[in-house]
């Protein structure tokens, strides 16, 4: 067998066991609890995120966001400690929220191109392959997103027409957004993320004792790996990225606001902005904010902006 694993449902085993198997983990044991979980969902795509304790309000923003549009019990909300747990399955008991075992520093707040958020990344890609090699049709999203419509019906559109779906960078149209990628689990996309699998395994030996809040060049990530791979077609892949107007990025909210009224967006990635508060402020500025001060949803505020 590719992995041996164990059944793993936040909340729903003892505690004992629960901590048994925490003790025991390492990085193979990690991929294949999400890998269980996904052979667990039966609808397709298998949604996942990785989402830390820094991140939690924007997780929760986005569960309310998105709870009434009937693909909970396909999400998978990956965690690197079990305080987010709670907090999510209060909002949506039908989400899978699987708790790693990790170091510490991945738990603290990110900030993009240092050590500790390529490390997640890292995390992510091997998650990633591993459902590919399983046949799992995936959506892997990041929650500072804006769902104004479920876009999955569309996404899934492509299948046999292509292996891979990106939304693309507002600045380098050409560039992957690591945030979105919709992969059909084709001979093409594994071959693409074992690959890029490589790729970041390389480059984890090459920061593994680097402290967590280290810089690292902007041209050491996954995204720009992937993107290379993208552009030379490796392996026969075939990939779109879907145009702006329908799947912007952060860029969206500086564009001008008639440019703005071309757009029909199925979502808005909150993205080309440092740091979770300030992705919070300006959420909350354009309506885009959908937790009240006393951690329920606002449902109100959720209706304002569903389109379609």
């Amino acid at each position: 067998m590719l992995f041996y694993f164990i059944r793993y449902f936040v909340l729903d085993f003892q505690s004992e066991l629960k901590t048994n198997r925490r003790t025991v983990l390492n990085n193979d044991s990690n991929v294949a609890l999400v890998l269980e979980a996904a052979l667990q969902i039966n609808d397709r795509p298998v949604l996942i995120t990785l989402v830390n304790d820094g991140y939690l309000n924007m997780v929760e923003s986005w569960v309310c966001n998105t709870k009434h549009m009937g693909f909970h019990k396909q999400v998978i909300m990956i965690t690197t400690s079990e305080n987010a747990t709670q907090k999510i399955k209060a909002l949506s008991p039908y989400i899978t929220v699987v708790v790693l075992n990790v170091d510490k520093s991945m738990n603290e707040h990110q900030v993009y191109s240092h050590v500790g958020y390529v490390k997640i990344m890292i995390l992510r890609t091997q998650i990633q392959l591993a459902l590919l090699q399983n046949d799992i049709e995936l959506y892997s999203f990041e929650c500072d997103s804006v769902f104004l419509a479920n876009p999955l019906p569309t996404l899934r559109a492509h299948s046999e027409k292509h292996d891979i779906v990106f939304i693309s960078n507002y600045k380098s149209p050409k560039a992957i957004n690591g945030g979105f990628l919709y992969l059909f689990p084709t001979p093409a996309t594994k071959a693409t993320f074992e690959q890029l699998n490589r790729m970041m395994l390389k480059l984890s030996e090459k920061i593994k004792f680097e402290p967590s809040n280290k810089t690292i060049p902007t041209y050491e990530n996954d995204q720009v790996y992937l993107s290379k791979l993208v552009l030379e077609k490796y392996a026969g892949l075939k990939s779109i990225i879907l145009p702006f107007s329908v799947f912007p990025d952060g860029k969206w909210y500086e564009i001008s606001e008639q440019n703005r009224k071309l757009t029909k967006p199925y979502l808005i990635h909150n993205n080309w902005i440092m740091g979770n508060k300030a992705k919070e402020e300006r959420a909350r500025k354009w309506g885009h904010w959908f937790l009240k001060e006393d951690g329920s949803c606002d449902v109100d505020e959720v209706k304002k902006i569903i389109k379609f």
